[in-house]
């Protein structure tokens, strides 16, 4: 009968809510050893919970023995037996009435407390006991580790479907190898933050529900390839917003080359982009800084989030791509991330100030190598004389670049703008009016 009940507890623990199966269990405990009462509890102290109990009267409640408890929670998932009447372990567990001796076992459940299963009865100090003691603390102890690893798996299949709406498979492999998920708690950490957007979905929205239904059919294909690409780089897929991702890098888990796997991704992302879906354009913006990262929610609806001015400012920075006509700029403490030969080519921009920011930011736009040795050379001629306030030598710099190099007509533009009007305080600061 013991047997049966051990084999049957994985599957009644998947057809009963947690009270249930807490209370049968501890019903399984008591009538197994013959105890006058039986628990399954966690914590200790003035925090102690009872998951679930059953007496053999309504009237027997029975503290359990703090030092029982904190013994067992020593030895598990090995129970410890302890009789009040004949004590030979030297243990000053405090004493129950009505009961003379204990069994008490823990096991840890991963992602949160230890768990302990503890029965209390009484005759258990004669010497024909002592077998009959031996098997009950046997049989208490394989209860605690069956059930204690039949609720891992089951926290651990959980939280596995709800990480992996997040994470890349081998990031949540990493943060399931931990037993109390410290990955995922609450940090101050660098990370690279990219804000990913198709060009012209907000005029559409303004169109019919039937435009926009057929819109989203497209839209899903798009998102599904490029939530592909983040992953493959080892990102976090934060949030979707319409037509839009929120991603991150180096956070749960620290890795040393965050800025230039997400450069990495948006250059594949610009590039399936066009594979998937032809019709449609993206601006992408990266920038790396100080987050506060971690879980948020609750129990019911989990959700991994990051806090903190960088994701404002990568935000800016993929609204600034619609201005420069530019796909994919970065910001420079990520493009200094970047080491040669990585694959990676990056175009000095400028420095812009973003609407309502009192912070400039010195954009770079991405492109994958080998790219164009000479485009660099002349945007960074250009720029020199930019910021110098020579508008004609910025100008000329630029005036060999093809007409489908929007990025140098913006340039361009704007230094004979500024040459026909100079600026009357000049920083080398391109400010921007608009979002």
């Amino acid at each position: 009968m013991r047997l049966k009940d051990l084999l049957a507890l994985p599957e009644i623990l998947r057809s009963k809510n947690a009270n249930d199966f807490y209370g049968h269990i501890a019903g399984v405990l008591r009538l197994a050893t013959g105890a006058h009462w039986a628990a399954v509890v966690t914590g200790q102290g003035a925090s102690l919970a009872i998951l679930g109990k059953d007496a053999d009267r309504d009237d027997t409640t029975i503290r359990p023995s703090a030092r029982l408890m904190a013994q067992a929670l020593k030895t598990k998932p090995s129970a410890v037996f302890h009789s009040w009447r004949r004590s030979e372990d030297n243990l000053q567990a405090t004493v129950c009435e009505g009961t003379d001796w204990a069994i008490c076992a823990a096991t840890d459940i991963p992602g949160g407390q230890s768990v302990l299963f503890y029965v209390a009865g009484s005759g258990g100090s004669s010497s024909a006991a002592a077998s009959t003691n031996l098997d009950n603390t046997r049989y208490v102890g394989l209860v605690a580790d069956m059930v204690g690893r039949s609720l891992s798996v089951q926290r651990l299949e959980e939280w596995e479907t709800r990480l992996e709406r997040f994470f890349s498979r081998r990031v949540v492999e990493r943060i399931l190898t931990e037993k109390d998920f410290k990955e995922l708690e609450p940090k101050i950490a660098e990370s690279t933050v990219m804000f990913f957007d198709i060009r012209g979905f907000s005029k559409l929205a303004e169109g019919g529900n039937e435009e926009i239904l057929q819109f989203q059919r497209r839209l899903r294909k798009v998102m599904t390839a490029m939530t592909g690409e983040i992953m493959k780089e080892e990102g976090v897929v934060l949030q979707y917003m319409g037509d839009g991702i929120l991603a991150c890098w180096n956070v749960p888990c620290p890795d040393p080359d965050h800025a230039l796997r997400a450069c990495r991704a948006a250059l594949a992302m610009a590039k399936r982009l066009t594979e998937v879906d032809p019709g449609m354009r993206c601006g992408i913006g990266i920038h790396s800084g100080t987050v506060v990262a971690g879980t948020i929610g609750s129990e019911q609806l989990f959700a991994y989030g990051i806090v903190g001015a960088v994701i404002n400012q990568a935000s800016r920075v993929e609204g600034i791509t619609k201005i420069v006509e530019a796909p994919i700029l970065a910001t420079l403490p990520v493009v200094q991330a970047i080491r040669p030969g990585s694959g990676v080519v990056a175009t000095p921009l400028g420095a812009f100030r973003p609407a309502g920011m009192t912070v400039a930011l010195d954009l770079y736009e991405l492109n994958a190598a080998p790219g164009d040795s000479g485009r660099v050379d002349a945007f960074t001629q250009a720029l020199e004389a930019f910021k110098a306030g020579h508008w004609d030598k910025a100008i000329f710099a630029l005036h060999g670049r093809p007409v489908s190099d929007k990025a140098a007509r913006y340039l361009a533009h704007l230094a004979e703008k500024h040459r026909r009007n100079p600026p009357r305080s000049w920083d080398g600061v391109i400010e921007l009016t608009e979002k």
